[in-house]
């Protein structure tokens, strides 16, 4: 058998692992930014087809108030929440726990 079959293999092993998990990680961070996407345009959606089915006289109050400028804010402040709720959550899975309260399974001096 020629070695460079088993080089092959050798790098096919190694490799296998790498690829399965970054595919996980672009899978998972995939579906949810198309998901967190997709409820966002409905949302919006829904909120500007309800102030356009108003008369002009109230979407002419709505504009002079900057209502359209408070929805903008209010979607934008629920984006910042979920990236950072995200961020969050991935500094807590790499941060290790360095106290343990006496008596679990710390040892006591």
């Amino acid at each position: 058998m020629p070695v460079w079959i088993w080089i092959a293999q050798f790098v096919f092993l190694m490799i296998q692992p790498l690829i399965g998990w970054i595919f996980r990680v672009i899978g998972i961070g995939f579906v949810s930014y198309v998901g967190y996407n997709a409820l966002l345009d409905v949302a919006m959606e829904y909120v500007t087809s309800r102030i356009s089915s108003t008369s002009m006289d109230i979407q002419q109050i709505l504009g002079l108030a900057k209502v359209d400028v408070a929805i903008n804010i209010y979607f934008a402040a629920v984006t910042t929440r979920f990236v950072l709720a995200g961020i969050n959550k991935a500094q807590d899975r790499r941060r290790a726990q360095v106290w343990r309260k006496p008596g679990g399974t710390s040892i006591e001096a």
